[in-house]
């Protein structure tokens, strides 16, 4: 911040103004000398007078400008009323010098050049100052206008830096949630992998081997924690296509898979790691749960403006009062992170099992999306 009580020299741009602004007034007196009468004889003595008026009045505006930033006269409350009777004072003092300095400048220079002097003790009897008394106000207001313009600018600019710094922020903060929520995910993901590896350590010792291959390159993608928030469909169903077969091995037969997705949604862009919790979600309450074949459906359809997700099981449905396990819990709470009210997940009960659909923002990694406005109508959703 720059300290007021060094004298600030004005910016080119600034000082182009002042001389412009003087220029101009010296070529309105000097031609209302010379051309407002004819008939009457031009006293040059007197127009020289008022170019050094005016020379002497734009030397002075940067320093009047300083000063009435230096010493501003602020509202009379309780703790700056005697700021204002001394800012006052020190204003009406140097108004009063100022303008008698010029006046008897102006009036030596009108003496030297054969004009008629009117001597201290007859300008200050006489007044005859008050003219450049009201120059040196209107200067002084117009430094007060400066004053109050770069204080408010500077506080506008303060905001700003404050707002971005806050963006900022609560941007990373934002990412440190999604990441120690996808974190949590890690520890139960394992626990129910290993869990499925020690069922069958007897019974299939080269499924488990398989199924400790896969576990090892889902670790490798899980574990990164410089992984994106959001990754290609493509990428994701990748994970979920190892994911499904550890599955199919820990069920010996008992599980089947499809997933449904058209070509043209591979690069649409979704949370990192959103569709294994609820594929184990279904897996567990609803595919493990019947006698015979578990069938386990993804499917994917792009709905205008958002992308929508299916997961479906034909398991025994919803309970009369379903509440959210640890995985649904973060999935809803990743969503909300990532999207804010722009997505939506819910839990469908069906004649034969139940189904997951998940709705978020259509966009591919080159977009800059906006979510729509409202929720569009539901598309068809395949059997």
């Amino acid at each position: 911040m720059t300290d007021r009580s060094e004298f600030p020299f004005p910016s080119r741009l600034e000082g182009g103004l002042i001389v412009a602004f003087w220029a101009v007034v010296v070529l309105l007196s000097v031609g209302q000398s010379v051309l407002g009468d004819a008939s009457a004889e031009v006293h040059w003595g007197r127009t020289a007078a008022e170019l050094v008026e005016y020379s002497l009045w734009a030397l002075c505006t940067p320093l009047v400008f300083w000063f009435a930033e230096t010493c501003p006269v602020v509202a009379p409350t309780d703790t700056e009323r005697a700021t204002m009777l001394r800012n006052g004072a020190l204003h009406t003092a140097m108004a009063l010098t100022a303008a008698i300095a010029v006046d008897l400048t102006e009036d030596a220079v009108s003496a030297g050049l054969g004009g008629r002097s009117a001597g201290l003790v007859q300008a200050l009897s006489r007044f005859w100052f008050t003219d450049e008394l009201a120059v040196y106000l209107v200067i002084l207001m117009a430094g007060f206008a400066r004053s109050y313009y770069f204080q408010q600018k500077a506080r506008q600019e303060e905001a700003r830096r404050l707002e971005a710094q806050t963006e900022a922020l609560e941007a990373q903060l934002t990412e440190a949630r999604l990441v120690a929520l996808r974190m949590q995910l890690n520890p139960h993901f394992l626990f129910n992998t290993l869990h499925a590896i020690s069922t069958l350590v007897d019974r299939d010792p080269g499924g488990v081997r398989r199924m400790i291959a896969r576990l090892s390159e889902l670790l490798r993608h899980v574990l990164d924690e410089e992984a994106p928030q959001e990754v290609p469909l493509s990428e994701e169903l990748a994970f979920l296509d190892d994911y499904f077969e550890i599955q199919s091995i820990r069920f010996q037969g008992r599980l089947d898979t499809a997933v449904d997705v058209p070509p043209s949604l591979s690069d649409a862009q979704v949370p990192n790691l959103i569709l294994q919790p609820l594929v184990e979600n279904a897996i567990r309450h609803g595919a493990s749960q019947v006698r015979g074949v578990g069938r386990i459906a993804v499917r994917a359809r792009r709905d205008e403006e958002a992308l929508v997700l299916w997961v479906t099981d034909n398991g025994p449905g919803l309970p009369a009062a379903p509440e959210d396990g640890l995985g649904l819990r973060n999935v809803r709470a990743r969503l909300s992170e990532l999207y804010g009210d722009r997505q939506s997940l819910t839990l469908e009960a069906l004649d034969d099992g139940t189904r997951a659909v998940l709705r978020i923002p259509y966009h591919t990694s080159t977009d800059l999306y906006t979510a729509p406005g409202a929720a569009s109508a539901a598309p068809s959703i395949p059997r």
